[in-house]
Order: structure tokens, then C-alpha cells, then sequence
């Protein structure tokens, strides 16, 4: 079950003919790695985090040594450049863990229909007579574009929050982590999918829990073991930490839509879930 767990979760290629999510992983990777080969790009902070040091050893009774410092940051073009775009670069991955999402529902539910026209007896989803339209790629492409400048808007004070609540955080997660596929799919509006994927994840509620502790453990392990390549090459460090930060992204991606799907099509009561999410 663990095995196909991962493979569930992990095996991001999986998606209708693949090729389309093949193309969305190699364009991701090479938009994240360019940006550490920027020529205009400085990432030497040592002077800030001198200078940081000095705010930090100043006393209360120094005011014009304070006052002077804070007059002049040391903080480079280069380094105003190198942090917009990494600020781009997280974007970019949320971005594409929008438009997998779509792709993975809209391709879901378009095999669902084919199953269904063609053997309607063998596949016992929740509701086979009223199946889930596909949503149109002009009506999904819109709505990926609401959801990124939203979340452009917003991620820095939820991220905030977040840290302050981080335990509260991590226990609401598997209720409300859905809520964008649930508007990608075009089942819900972008507010009312909150409280939707909110009462619908409640019997699901360990299930997700465990889902998301295993992405998370997983990108806590990357982002310890991928440095030390730097140690050997620095090109390679930048190539790998871009590709193997895209799959972490699109694996949480391909892990809320397959909850999504899972939750919605088979809601439990009391039977065993039909697939390991």
C-alpha cells in the first residue's frame, strides 16, 4: 500500500498522453534554473548580513550609529535583481501547479465520460448517471490566471499568518488544500470552493493528513540532501535543485487533484477508499 501510495502521489507524468505535463515540467525547470544563471543576478548578501550584524550589536544608548545604518542598506542592484527573481521563480512553480491541476481533472474526468459511454456497469462512481463535465481550456485558462494573481496578492500575509499559527496551519491544511482544483474544475466559485472541499474532506480528514506528511517529508529531505551537490558543481546544483523543486510542486499539485477527484466521485461511508491518497 506505502509503494502505491507513492506511485500515486509521485508519478507526476502519469496524466492522459503525458506529453502535455512533460512539456509543463521541462518549460518549469528551465524558467527556474535560468533564473540562478542570471548575468545581472548578484548573490553575494555578505555585506547585508554584515550590516545586519551591526543593527543587531548596537545599543540603546548609540542612536546616531543606529541612525546611520539605517541610512544606508547595503543592498546591491544585483541583490534587488537575484531576490525578484527568485520571487518570479516561485511563481512560476505555483503557476504550473495551477495549470497541472487543471490538466489532471479535466483529463480525469474526460476518461470518465469515455468509461462511461463505453461500459457504463463497470465503474461505480458516486453519481454515474450525472457524470462532471470537463471544463473548457478557454474557461480554465481564465480561471488559472485569477488564481495566480490572487495568490500573488495574498501569499505573503497567509504566509505570514502561517508562521505565526504554523501548528494550526498544518492541522486545517488537509481540510482547505483542495479548494483551488475544486475552482480549477469549475465545480465552485473562488470563495465558495473553501467551505466545499472543507465539508466534503471531513471523512477524508486522516487520509489527506497522511498524504500531505509524506510530500512534506519528502521536500524536507530534498532541500537537506540537494546542497550538498554544490559541494561538487554548482551548475549541477542549480539544474537539480530546479528539477527536482518543479516535481516536489507538481507532486503536491498531482496529490490535490487526485484527492479532489477521489473525494468527490467516492465519498467514504465506511467502506475502504477506492484509491491510496
Amino acid at each position: 500500500m506505502f509503494i502505491t501510495t507513492l506511485k500515486s502521489i509521485f508519478d507526476i507524468d502519469n496524466v492522459g498522453k503525458r506529453w502535455s505535463v512533460r512539456i509543463l515540467y521541462l518549460v518549469t525547470v528551465l524558467l527556474n534554473a535560468a533564473i540562478y544563471f542570471n548575468p545581472w543576478a548578484d548573490t553575494d548578501f555578505t555585506p547585508l548580513s554584515n550590516w545586519m550584524m551591526s543593527v543587531y550589536s548596537v545599543t540603546e544608548n548609540e542612536t546616531e550609529m543606529y541612525e546611520s545604518l539605517m541610512s544606508s542598506i547595503p543592498l546591491s542592484t544585483g541583490n534587488i535583481v537575484f531576490l525578484a527573481t527568485v520571487l518570479i521563480g516561485e511563481m512560476i512553480l505555483i503557476t504550473s501547479a495551477y495549470i497541472y491541476a487543471g490538466i489532471y481533472v479535466r483529463q480525469y474526468r474526460i476518461e470518465k465520460l469515455r468509461s462511461l459511454e463505453e461500459n457504463p456497469d463497470s465503474i461505480n462512481y458516486a453519481v454515474t448517471s450525472i457524470p462532471d463535465e470537463p471544463i473548457k481550456i478557454s474557461k480554465m485558462i481564465l480561471r488559472i490566471f485569477i488564481l495566480v494573481l490572487v495568490t500573488s496578492i495574498v501569499a505573503l500575509p497567509i504566509i505570514t499568518i502561517s508562521f505565526y499559527f504554523f501548528i494550526l496551519t498544518m492541522l486545517g491544511l488537509p481540510f482547505v488544500f483542495t479548494a483551488p482544483v475544486a475552482y480549477l474544475a469549475g465545480d465552485k466559485g473562488l470563495f465558495r470552493s473553501i467551505p466545499y472541499v472543507a465539508k466534503m474532506s471531513l471523512r477524508y480528514y486522516a487520509i489527506n493528513m497522511r498524504s500531505l506528511a509524506l510530500v512534506i517529508v519528502v521536500a524536507i529531505i530534498v532541500d537537506f540532501v540537494v546542497p550538498y551537490v554544490s559541494n561538487v558543481s554548482l551548475t549541477a546544483y542549480y539544474i537539480l535543485d530546479a528539477a527536482i523543486t518543479t516535481w516536489v510542486f507538481l507532486s503536491f499539485a498531482r496529490l490535490a487533484a487526485l484527492s479532489y477527484c477521489t473525494m468527490k466521485d467516492f465519498p467514504l461511508t465506511g467502506a475502504r477508499r477506492p484509491y491510496a491518497i
